[in-house]
């Protein structure tokens, strides 16, 4: 631990982080500011000086500076991908892993995570084991999409009571689950990632625009895309597994009180652009 007397004036980090990473400018009093809240809420913290510059670009990315996100980007993501490569993880994880970073260490819930770095050590050491944590907590909570499946369809209207739409409920049921299952895994890794990030971590279409650097009218069409493209594949799908020719795939969904668009709409809805 850094001795007080090792401890980097304010000035000393803004000159250190300058110099590593030219272009990124957060004001001194950014600085101060991060320091005195890091104090009140653990007085023996501090900032090792070999690390001011880290701890620098730390801040700079807790206040969204631009020429921060495009280093961490370009410096700091690849970090991140080495300590992914070692786990090992199913195909499309890795992508999913490094946009569940991007929102709890840029965007946060309340405040970015990427605030909780002191400089204690390297940046990207740090980033390193947030991202391996990270995995290993998404491999624990199996059946990722399986849990959006079952949000779609607690979200589906009960049947009209009755025996006959008893059975077609649950004769149909499973199908409609696996429709929804591999329709979501047909999905390209952006629009699956936005409709997750959107129904299972309740991100507002103003936080995946941050997130995705675009605007909010973008980010909510490509979220209303994404919602299209699942409802197109669901059917599909269900027209495959049941043998069905479309207008009885709809027929079938009629009868048990439902309405793909329409139950989609309501589970994945957002506020207009």
């Amino acid at each position: 631990m850094a001795s007080v007397s090792e401890q980097p004036t304010v000035a000393e980090i803004a000159a250190a982080g300058r110099t590593a990473w030219p272009g990124v400018d957060v004001p001194e009093s950014a600085l101060a500011e991060h320091l005195a809240a890091r104090h009140r809420d653990d007085p023996d913290g501090r900032v090792h000086p070999a690390h001011a510059a880290d701890y620098y670009l730390a801040v700079a990315l807790a206040h969204s500076v631009p020429a921060a996100v495009r280093v961490f980007e370009a410096r700091l993501v690849p970090e991140i991908d080495v300590a992914l490569r070692r786990l090992r993880l199913p195909g499309g994880a890795d992508d999913e892993v490094k946009q569940m970073l991007r929102v709890e260490l840029l965007v946060g819930d309340g405040a970015p995570r990427i605030a909780d770095y002191g400089g204690r050590g390297e940046l990207a050491a740090w980033l390193r084991v947030t991202a391996t944590r990270k995995a290993l907590k998404l491999l624990r909570r199996t059946g990722r999409e399986e849990a959006l499946d079952e949000l779609l369809l607690e979200q589906w209207p009960d049947a009209t009571p009755g025996p006959a739409r008893r059975h077609l409920r649950t004769t149909y049921t499973a199908e409609l689950k696996r429709a929804v299952a591999d329709a979501l895994a047909g999905l390209d890794v952006r629009p699956r990632n936005l409709l997750r990030q959107h129904v299972l971590d309740e991100l507002t279409i103003d936080e995946l625009a941050r997130l995705y650097r675009v605007h909010r009218a973008t980010c909510a069409r490509w979220l209303a895309d994404a919602r299209a493209e699942l409802a197109r594949g669901t059917r599909r799908q269900l027209t495959a597994a049941l043998g069905l020719r479309g207008d009885e795939v709809e027929s079938v969904l009629r009868m048990l009180d439902s309405d793909i668009e329409l139950s989609l709409s309501r589970l994945l809805r957002g506020p207009p652009p």
